[in-house]
């Protein structure tokens, strides 16, 4: 399937916009900047997510040069991107418009669009791609499979992972169970396109309009233009490069400052411990994880959460975890259809 549209007059529409400003900046002030949605900070708080109109239409462009890679005219796009108190629902369907696919937007709220309804929907729309958050894609195949439906026949060829930090492994459980192909984008709130992925898998960092650091080493909190994020990610040195042959550093996301610790050699991140435990190929690819107390507690599920295999299970998954990265971690395994009422 080809697009008929390029990427190229995607990018040049865009410029034009640019070009087309009608609030330009005057007397060397800064340009105005626009109120789009909220953000949770680490204290639980809400503050403020703005951008310049340049800003956003900039972001715009990584984002539809990044989905027009996955995606084409032919497809039929379910996009569950949260839209509450944010921006980013708005801009993913408006970039799948761009590509020249069809979207249906059922957020993630369930209220309007439940996720039995939503299946029916996949059923009668043969809808080909699924643009949400990894914990939504597991969740929505686990419910398939609840209902006696196997997601491996469905249409869906493609999924996009978004708003999520997630480890290639468990990206790749996701794709087997659905019988598709997975990518992942990267962003922060105030940021919602910061890396994209390139054919390797890797996420290439926007480096043409973001100045990007890491705060205590290649590994800690992601620095962008001189503000703290709240994310932890590890930042490949310049001179490293990705198989691709691009030129842009690999960024590898490694979740939030709050769901990291410190272990013996280093920053440990949850994705660290998603790495560990998705090394076990019995599970679903369901996955939470949250520190008490600097312990990790991890919940994942299995078919059978009963049987001494999987108290078997669970004690090697500690162990791994205590082997690899040197952190205490307590793990819970649930039923894979009992994932809704799991502890996180």
């Amino acid at each position: 399937m080809t697009t008929t549209t390029s990427l190229a007059t995607h990018y040049e529409q865009f410029l034009e916009l640019l070009t087309r400003d009608p609030r330009p900046a005057a007397d060397g002030r800064d340009a105005p900047r626009a109120r789009y949605g909220e953000r949770a900070d680490p204290s639980g708080g809400t503050q403020p997510i703005v951008l310049t109109r340049d800003e956003w239409i900039r972001n715009q462009i990584d984002l539809t040069l990044a989905l027009g890679r996955l995606l084409t005219e032919d497809d039929v796009v379910v996009s569950a991107v949260p839209y509450e108190l944010s921006f980013i629902g708005a801009e993913v369907d408006r970039v799948i418009e761009m590509v020249g696919a069809s979207v249906i937007s059922v957020g993630t709220s369930g209220t309007i669009c439940p996720m039995p309804r939503l299946l029916g929907l996949i059923e009668q729309y043969e809808v080909t791609a699924l643009v949400c958050s990894p914990s939504f894609a597991a969740e929505l195949a686990g419910l398939a499979v609840s209902l006696g439906k196997r997601p491996a026949d469905s249409t869906i060829q493609t999924i996009v992972c978004v708003g999520q930090a997630c480890s290639t492994e468990r990206l790749d459980r996701i794709g087997a169970a659905w019988a598709a192909r997975t990518s992942a984008l990267y962003g922060t709130p105030s940021a919602p396109t910061v890396a994209v992925a390139c054919d390797h898998g890797a996420l290439h960092l926007c480096d043409h309009r973001l100045r990007a650091e890491v705060r205590g080493g290649p590994r800690g909190e992601l620095i962008l233009d001189g503000t703290p994020t709240g994310e932890v990610v590890e930042l490949w040195p310049a001179d490293r490069r990705c198989d691709c042959g691009s030129p842009s550093r690999v960024l590898v996301p490694l979740g939030s400052v709050e769901s990291a610790v410190r272990g013996p050699d280093g920053l440990v991140s949850a994705v660290d411990v998603e790495r560990i435990v998705f090394g076990h190929k019995r599970l679903a690819p369901h996955f939470a994880c949250a520190v008490r107390s600097g312990i990790f507690h991890v919940t994942c599920a299995v078919a059978d959460s009963d049987t001494p295999a999987a108290d078997a299970m669970r004690r090697a998954i500690r162990g791994g975890i205590d082997e690899a990265l040197g952190v205490e971690a307590e793990v819970t395994l649930v039923g894979v259809q009992d994932w809704s009422t799991a502890p996180s």
